[in-house]
């Protein structure tokens, strides 16, 4: 639940600099597919180099995955920007683990501003 969120810093492997989000404990054994955007990416490289962010590729698979599945179809707005960094701290903080109860998440997400509603539609 972070305000940095959509840039799919998600996406990036530890450095030197930092250390990945992939492993930090809310996305540990939940986060999985990375090898789906990788190939997908780079098919849209050899089209287009520099165009499509993975940002944009994430956010139009999930949006398809819902569809895919029986849910509602929405546009999505394209333009995000890949994050260059990510932040292992950050989302040990601010994403909500898989292990919390309604009640924690019901708080967790107003406190980010988020109705009971729009915490099932990010779910």
């Amino acid at each position: 639940m972070t305000n940095e969120g959509c840039d799919a810093s998600v996406l990036l492997d530890d450095t030197s600099s930092f250390t990945g989000e992939k492993t930090a404990g809310p996305n540990a054994d939940s986060l999985r597919g990375f090898e789906v955007i990788d190939t997908i990416k780079s098919q849209m490289e050899s089209i287009c180099p520099g165009v499509v962010s993975c940002a944009d590729i994430l956010a139009v698979a999930a949006r398809d995955s819902v569809v895919a599945l029986g849910g509602p179809s929405w546009t999505v707005q394209l333009g995000r920007r890949d994050s260059t960094t990510a932040s292992f701290t950050a989302a040990n903080s601010e994403i909500p683990s898989p292990g919390m109860d309604l009640s924690d998440l019901l708080v967790g997400f107003s406190n980010k501003g988020f109705s009971a509603e729009e915490m099932v539609a990010l779910s």
